[in-house]
Parts: structure tokens; C-alpha cells; sequence
């Protein structure tokens, strides 16, 4: 068991050592982390207060066995340790990753990037395997939802962004805000909660000319990636050399 730890340990190290070391995308302009000033305690509430929501729904309105848990269950939790489950393929290699996506992205919608909020996805996936099941921890389960479910997470994360456009208004504002919700639950709530759901942008110019005398316009809301060098949140005209 302690091997198993040890290797899945090694592999989430890895990824995200090997997300830090990517180069800087040219859609960096969609990222959260650009636009969104870092929550990482209100990350880590509703990521506790996802697993109390589904642990919720599965003890009262689904009324699961598996979700009577008690101060005893929690205790044989911690003394079984992990095992391997064989719960159905629907429930390991879906919900599971799923769920693992949902955490991370409580994260990455705070304004965390991607390997800070990977983090994210395996204590949230930690504490419901000993917490919320009376089941002991599954080891494989663990693996599922937070490898899984931040790469779901991080597709999900980016669709979502694609689609949103504060500078947008009425029906188009409408349905992608309806669209994002749906790609991303997390982030849908989340702009909720803080107004941005229906709030807008200021659009102002901005004019970039380059040294070959060609000039570009971009709005202000945009991350403008030009190596060496970005320009994000600006408003006037910029000469490049």
C-alpha cells in the first residue's frame, strides 16, 4: 500500500512539474489567474462545502447506505486504511473523475493556476474517501479523481472560458453565461456569488504599433502575448522596438 502512495505521489509530481515548465500559451489571455485576484481560502471552503452538498444529497435525498457515516465509521476509516474497490466502471472512471474536476475547479475559478490548484482535487478527494463513506478509503478511487479530474477539470476550466464574454449583453451575454454554467458548475457559482454573472467590462482601446510601422488594436480586457514581452490591462499607445 505504501508503494501504491509512493508512485501515485511520484506521477502527481511529475504533471505538475511538467505543467510548470510550459511555455507561455497564446491563449493566455483566457486565463483565470489573468483576470482574477487569487482566492485560495474561499477555494478551500467550497471545496469542503462540495463534498458536504453531495454527501447531503446522497444521505437524504438518495438515502445511500454508504453515506450513513458516523464518528465510528471515520475512526475504522483511518484504522483499515486504503483498499482497492470494484465498484461498476460508470461510478470509478466517470463520477470519480468528474467529481475530481469540480474540486479543482474551485481553484482554478479563485484565480489559482493549474498546479495550485491540483492540490485542490487530492484533499478534496483525501477527505471525502475518509469522511464521507462509511466504505474504507479506496486507493484507486483516490488515483481516479484527482489525475482524472484535473485533466477533466482543466478542459472544462478552458471551454468554460472560451465561452464567457463580460463584454457581451442580452441574449448573447444569456447563453454564455447558461453555457459556462453548465461547463463549469464551479465557475458558474462562483460568478454568482461575486456579481460577475451580469456584470461588464470597460472596453478601452488599445493601439500597438510595431516596429515595422503596421499598427494593431486590441480592448483592454484582452492579455495581450507578444514575446518577449505581455501587455494586459492597459489603455493608450504603445510603440514596440
Amino acid at each position: 500500500m505504501r508503494k501504491i502512495l509512493c508512485c501515485f505521489i511520484i506521477i502527481l509530481s511529475t504533471v505538475i512539474e511538467l505543467n510548470a515548465q510550459l511555455p507561455a500559451s497564446a491563449y493566455v489571455y483566457n486565463d483565470s489567474t489573468y483576470q482574477i485576484k487569487k482566492h485560495p481560502w474561499r477555494a478551500g471552503f467550497e471545496t469542503i462545502g462540495l463534498n458536504v452538498l453531495v454527501w447531503g444529497f446522497d444521505r437524504f435525498a438518495m438515502n445511500e447506505d454508504f453515506a450513513r457515516i458516523n464518528f465510528k465509521t471515520i475512526k475504522r476509516n483511518f484504522k483499515t486504511g486504503f483498499v482497492w474497490d470494484n465498484d461498476q466502471f460508470s461510478t470509478n472512471l466517470f463520477a470519480h473523475p468528474y467529481h475530481g474536476s469540480l474540486y479543482f475547479n474551485t481553484a482554478r475559478s479563485n484565480g489559482l493556476n493549474f498546479w495550485q490548484s491540483a492540490p485542490y482535487s487530492f484533499a478534496g478527494s483525501l477527505t471525502w474517501e475518509f469522511f464521507a463513506e462509511i466504505e474504507p478509503p479506496a486507493i484507486n478511487d483516490l488515483i481516479a479523481t484527482t489525475i482524472s479530474g484535473i485533466a477533466l477539470g482543466e478542459v472544462t476550466n478552458r471551454m468554460s472560458l472560451l465561452v464567457l464574454d463580460d463584454s457581451k449583453y442580452g441574449f448573447s451575454r444569456a447563453w454564455r453565461e447558461v453555457v459556462g454554467f453548465v461547463t463549469s458548475p464551479v465557475r458558474g457559482f462562483n460568478r454568482l456569488i461575486t456579481g460577475d454573472i451580469c456584470g461588464s467590462i470597460k472596453r478601452h482601446i488599445i493601439n500597438i504599433i510595431t516596429s515595422k510601422g503596421f499598427p494593431l488594436t486590441f480592448l483592454s480586457e484582452q492579455e495581450i502575448v507578444i514575446l518577449p514581452m505581455t501587455i494586459s490591462y492597459l489603455k493608450g499607445n504603445i510603440l514596440l522596438i
